[in-house]
């Protein structure tokens, strides 16, 4: 009798991935793989889990810091130095005193934060409640035109490709402004979207179904291959990448956009005892007086 052992496919580890742009995370448990197994299972599974990565929605908050960062200027009262050293250590006063400064602007600033990301929400409602209705008039238009054409002979029928050409006007504006505020606008062209109306025409899917696409971020894999066919992955890591995952390895995979940074965790050692009770030990009577108060 020979006993194999897959030790990769028993969990052992689990890993935390986290990109570094915006901190999205997930967990993966592994078993006994080096550390540039581990890392091209994780890139698999990072594909169909993690939703798509829009710089777009980091430059916000880049922005908001450069231009308090403008608002600031420093004056020398001394007058400029001869001494190299010196205006060394100017120029690093100088900087401190900007970050002391920028510090202190922020202590105030977050009314302004709020309020931009207040009036930000009430336009994303007000773009998504415009789209809905759009998108739930052409479909009612759709459905109209299909009744019409049972009617009609069989060469007669529209295909969904051209219904989808047809309807699409009627909710292209709105589609469009709602991208262009969530910045969506990018992971979308408008032929990728028509290949999506008729697909759920064809497989008579609801309004709701065709927009949830677009209301809510998908994995990487479900966008157009120019988000992630030509992305080239670095694996950088202090331990030798053949070497098998330990307890607190920390390892980095890296491409042109962002890092994922990714952590692993023994999984503790689970140990279970079975204890047999007789069903004859807990047994109990109850008795009854048949005599009642009075």
């Amino acid at each position: 009798v020979v006993l194999l052992e897959l030790r990769q496919l028993q969990p052992c580890f689990s890993v935390c991935v986290t990109r570094s742009t915006d901190g999205t995370t997930r967990h993966y448990n592994l078993g006994q793989l080096s550390i540039q197994r581990a890392a091209l299972a994780i890139i698999e599974n990072y594909y169909s889990d993690f939703p798509i990565h829009n710089p777009a929605l980091l430059s916000a908050s880049k922005s908001r810091a450069a231009k308090h960062l403008a608002g600031l200027k420093v004056y020398n009262v001394d007058g400029p130095g001869n001494n190299a050293a010196a205006s060394a250590g100017l120029a690093q006063s100088q900087s401190r005193a900007m970050i002391a400064a920028a510090a202190r602007r922020r202590d105030t600033s977050h009314n302004e934060l709020y309020y931009e990301e207040v009036e930000h929400e009430k336009r994303v409602r007000k773009r998504k409640a415009r789209l809905v209705v759009a998108v739930e008039e052409a479909f009612t238009h759709i459905k109209r035109m299909q009744d019409d054409e049972q009617k009609k002979a069989p060469g007669d029928v529209m295909d969904p490709r051209e219904a989808a050409q047809a309807i699409f006007p009627s909710m292209a504006r709105a589609l469009q402004k709602y991208l262009r505020t969530t910045k969506q606008q990018h992971c979308h062209s408008m032929e990728s979207i028509q290949q999506h109306l008729a697909f759920c025409i064809t497989n008579n899917m609801t309004p709701k179904a065709f927009l949830e696409s677009y209301l809510t971020p998908g994995p990487t894999l479900q966008y157009n291959q120019n988000h992630w066919m030509a992305r080239r992955w670095t694996l950088i890591s202090e331990a030798s990448v053949t070497s098998g995952l330990k307890d607190g390895t920390i390892f980095l995979l890296k491409c042109v956009d962002f890092s994922l940074v990714v952590k692993s965790k023994k999984i503790p050692y689970i140990q279970m005892s079975e204890e047999y009770i007789d069903p004859k030990s807990h047994k109990f009577v109850l008795r009854l007086q048949s005599e009642t108060s009075v």
